[in-house]
């Protein structure tokens, strides 16, 4: 059950200690592996407990919010990696979308993450990009 209210203290700071942990694990496996075996890694349901259960968009925010630093973002790849991973951790079916522009005025590639086709995160989500890589 996903719950809608505002979270106890002690809940977001479990919530940010867990996205910061999931962050250092994908950062140091991205370089190190094909970004397939990363997914199908990061894409396996939780073994032992389920870990509380979130709304994916106050997920998705939690991920944005607990990912800045000043002015630094981290980038698309690697928000949309840790909000995939949290996601299918939670037995949510996320998928790992990867696109370039739809107009090719530039090159540069972006990540999101869609769940049944919607967007959820993160923001700004598809920005104006054509899916060329789907990662279940």
């Amino acid at each position: 059950m996903k719950a809608d209210g505002p979270l106890a203290i002690h809940r977001k700071v479990a919530l940010v200690a867990r996205i910061w942990l999931t962050f250092l694990r994908v950062r140091s496996r991205l370089h190190a592996w094909p970004l397939p075996r990363l997914v199908a890694h990061l894409g396996r349901p939780a073994r032992l407990r389920r870990p509380p259960v979130h709304d994916p968009r106050r997920l998705s925010r939690a991920v944005h919010g607990s990912l800045r630093l000043g002015r630094r973002r981290p980038a698309c790849i690697m928000s949309s990696l840790v909000l995939f991973r949290l996601l299918r951790r939670q037995g949510d079916p996320a998928e790992l979308v990867i696109g370039l522009p739809e107009r090719p005025v530039r090159k540069d590639a972006h990540a999101w993450v869609e769940l049944t086709g919607q967007v959820v995160g993160p923001p700004p989500g598809r920005r104006g990009h054509a899916p060329m890589a789907r990662y279940p």
